[in-house]
């Protein structure tokens, strides 16, 4: 088992869809990341094809310096495809040109604060091995062991005995379980962590929910009232290794929406406050 060497406060992460900024849509979107309230320690820039330049403007002038300057570190996520791009060479030099590639791309670009890589696929061999090689390369210049304060996290749906994770769990700051729509007993979720404790600490895991898309899955993440709600119950769990490093949404610009409402609408960010609180 791996232990903790420190304790923090726990962290709200929250995944923002791009498209449903305002900057990206103003004359049907209602809210933007710049609303964000301070209770958000991580903003994931969570985008698609089709978000407009408008958007990625916001964020470069006004969004990153405003979440800034309440303490929120943004982070843009990529999928996973990204780092065995069959573009660049697989070999030492290709993974090194791949990972400045994305550095410069996904992070430097918008003076972001790390990368979040998500991880929801099986891998061939080759790109096992060719998104590895990335991953070290990418950790010279973010994560735990680069010194420059940028983070690289990993975001999953699989279990900790996942081959990519196993050979670069030393290189992430934080891993996000994905947990829409699970059960919330401790002793499942518990059985979940266990198959990460022996490479990383409680204090790098984080379990999330998802709040309720326009024609989306209904989870059930987040029925009101918030007290008796899943995402309620994932903010007081704790695996009994210690505790963990938080908790995050997955479309917290729909905070608040009951399921099966599909209107877009404004948000308080009621829920994403509560929760943050809850967990102190």
């Amino acid at each position: 088992m791996v232990t903790d060497t420190k304790q923090a406060q726990p962290f709200m992460a929250c995944y923002f869809r791009t498209w449903r900024d305002y900057a990206s849509n103003p004359l049907e979107n209602k809210t933007s990341m710049g609303d964000l309230p301070p209770e958000v320690d991580i903003a994931f820039v969570f985008p698609e094809d089709e978000d407009r330049e408008t958007f990625w403007q916001a964020l470069k002038t006004v969004y990153v310096p405003t979440l800034r300057a309440r303490g929120t570190k943004v982070v843009r996520t990529v999928d996973i495809s990204l780092l065995y791009d069959p573009a660049f060479s697989d070999d030492a030099e290709g993974y090194e040109r791949l990972a400045q590639h994305l550095y410069a791309t996904y992070v430097e670009e918008y003076d972001l604060d790390g990368l979040d890589v998500d991880m929801e696929r099986g891998l061939t061999a080759e790109q096992l091995r060719r998104a590895t090689g990335v991953f070290q390369a990418l950790s010279r210049r973010l994560g735990p062991i680069a010194g420059t304060g940028k983070l690289l996290i990993y975001d999953t749906n699989q279990n900790g005995t996942n081959a990519l994770f196993t050979a670069v769990h030393t290189l992430v700051d934080y891993v996000l379980i994905q947990s829409y729509g699970r059960s919330a007993d401790p002793a499942s979720l518990q059985m979940t962590f266990d198959t990460y404790a022996d490479k990383i600490p409680p204090s790098k895991y984080a379990i999330g929910f998802s709040f309720y898309e326009e024609r989306g899955p209904r989870w059930g993440d987040t029925r009101p009232p918030i007290e008796t709600s899943r995402a309620y119950a994932y903010s007081q769990w704790n695996p009994v290794q210690g505790a963990k490093a938080g908790i995050f949404s997955y479309a917290v610009d729909r905070d608040g929406v009951p399921e099966g409402s599909d209107a877009i609408v404004p948000t308080d960010y009621t829920w994403t406050k509560t929760l943050k609180h809850a967990m102190k």
